[in-house]
């Protein structure tokens, strides 16, 4: 796949209702470029970049103009998606089991031509246990060799991919970023090592989490 100029047509329409800018961006699928670990910022674009991805082929197979200045790919014979379940369907085996079953039926079920969308899939533990389960989980895409995009927090997952990528020789992961410039949002992708952090900090004082906001709300209500 190369895409030039692509951005998410769901956001587009709400971006149209503001009459705001929207960020295009470029990316590519091949063999040295098969799986890419996206990290970045809080509600920095890494979902939304995820579901564009997708909406690219869904479109395009189905003969249908896609949102980009230029799109060239290899058809899927499926698009798969790996996104946070509704609590109430993880009450049998719990969030985690929920996941590793899901993503196993996906995997088996997968091809070299399949494409994978992953979005913070096994975040719903605690990080060593996560990071052990995704790490494995990416070895294993790269053995089938599927198109992956997979969204996570999980920052060692992509500083690790040199190591991951030691026992392929055809086909890589790399590291994909959403830029942010001291917690400022850009939205543009690029291939480079994460930034190691998620921003969380901002997010919180926008809605007035942090402790110093929320005491201060204490004493107001007090008075």
């Amino acid at each position: 796949m190369r895409a030039k100029g692509f951005y998410n047509l769901k956001l587009a329409a709400a971006v149209a209702e503001k009459q705001e800018t929207i960020v295009k961006n470029d990316l590519d699928f091949d063999r040295a470029h098969l799986v890419y670990v996206l990290t970045g910022a809080n509600r920095g674009g890494k979902t939304t970049v995820t579901q564009a991805v997708g909406l690219l082929f869904a479109l395009a197979q189905g003969g249908i103009y896609v949102p980009a200045d230029s799109f060239a790919f290899h058809p899927v014979d499926c698009i798969y998606t790996h996104f946070p379940a509704d609590e109430d369907k993880t009450m049998d085996l719990g969030r985690l089991g929920e996941e590793c079953r899901r993503f196993r039926g996906i995997y088996t079920d997968s091809t070299a031509d399949s494409l994978l969308l992953l979005n913070e899939t096994f975040s719903t533990t605690s990080f060593e246990e996560g990071y052990f389960i995704a790490k494995d989980a990416v070895k294993a895409i790269l053995e089938k060799g599927i198109r992956t995009i997979y969204n996570t927090h999980m920052h060692k997952l992509a500083f690790d991919l040199e190591e991951l990528n030691r026992s392929y020789d055809s086909v890589k992961a790399v590291s994909l970023i959403v830029k942010a410039d001291g917690g400022k949002r850009s939205f543009q992708i690029e291939m480079a090592p994460p930034e190691g952090i998620s921003y969380a900090g901002d997010i919180a004082k926008k809605y007035g989490v942090t402790y110093e906001m929320l005491v201060k709300h204490l004493e107001s209500t007090d008075q």
